[in-house]
């Protein structure tokens, strides 16, 4: 399965929530990348790219990462970002994944 058939990017919801799955505001996220740098890669899942971030895609998870890599991934609201973190967390669990909330009000 490809990692672009796991979310649509024009899905986002507004009323995404994280159960229980970590997520950080963007000053986390800039908190954590500056104590954690190259352990935390920022993941761009919309097309709309934020400086140093990563465009979404298989090649993610090709074993260019090691394991316990931080992906913080961002959408339009964090509703899709939160839809593929809750699918990628069991199958992944060499990986940690960060949801970053509030896009759109970050602008």
């Amino acid at each position: 399965m490809s990692i672009n058939e796991m979310y649509d990017p024009n899905a986002c919801s507004i009323f995404g929530r994280n159960n229980g799955l970590e997520s950080w505001t963007w000053e986390e996220y800039k908190k954590k990348k500056n104590e954690l740098w190259e352990k935390v890669v920022l993941v761009d899942m919309i097309g709309h790219p934020v400086e140093g971030s990563v465009i979404a895609s298989d090649e993610l998870f090709d074993g260019r990462y090691p394991d316990g890599t931080m992906f913080a991934l961002y959408c339009h609201s964090w509703g899709s970002s939160w839809y593929l973190q809750k699918q990628l967390v069991p199958i992944m669990p060499q990986y940690v994944f960060i949801n970053i909330k509030w896009w759109i009000l970050a602008l």
